[in-house]
């Protein structure tokens, strides 16, 4: 158990053999704007949070607010760059610091999918989780028909703990989705990727 969480250090930025992975902060709004535009359409059938971002602003806006949950140690968002530009994010939310434990999230923007970068991000992710900040258990949920997000943690060797009904809705309706939630207690056998921190 952590007590006190805001009194925890630790080390930043994640990096990858291709990526850098760092908090997301005030100034990134714009590039995470031009992502999310560029992936609006997929987006918005996985996630109920896009039609909130009507605007740059909005995108700033949003930056700022998790980077103060970021310092509050309250939820952990991450941006994922190549060469300095914005492909997608990730974080760690739902946090209990009392078991510790945590649930994974990740998007990857339209043009840079299919080239492996939440493969090679969630891996660091997840290995950072467990190592640096101790966490016990880490989640990913995803949509039962979102094949492309659960082979992450199919690929990732997490284990399948449930799936159900209404783990999930559909975005802007009363739908309850088939969601699929797998676990790791660790983070034996994922690929190294150069990962250091």
């Amino acid at each position: 158990m952590i007590k006190n969480p805001i009194l925890l250090d630790f080390p930043l930025p994640i990096q990858t053999k291709r990526l850098l992975i760092r908090p997301m902060m005030p100034g990134d709004g714009k590039q995470m704007f031009d992502a999310i535009q560029e992936s609006r359409t997929i987006l918005q059938e996985w996630m109920d949070w896009v039609d909130n971002v009507k605007s740059p602003e909005d995108s700033e806006s949003t930056a700022r607010e998790f980077y103060a949950k970021f310092i509050l140690r309250q939820e952990f968002t991450f941006v994922i760059l190549r060469e300095g530009n914005l492909i997608g994010t990730c974080n760690l939310h739902h946090i209990r610091w009392n078991i510790p434990a945590a649930a994974i999230g990740y998007w990857c923007r339209v043009r840079e999918q299919g080239n492996g970068y939440i493969r090679e991000g969630i891996p660091a992710l997840t290995k950072y989780a467990f190592h640096a900040l101790k966490f016990k258990r880490i989640t990913i949920l995803a949509d039962d028909a979102n094949t492309k997000s659960t082979s992450i943690p199919e690929t990732l060797n997490f284990n399948l703990e449930t799936t159900s009904k209404g783990l999930l809705a559909k975005p802007n309706t009363d739908e309850l989705r088939l969601g699929r939630l797998y676990v790791r207690f660790d983070a034996e056998g994922l690929e190294d990727w150069e990962t250091k921190w």
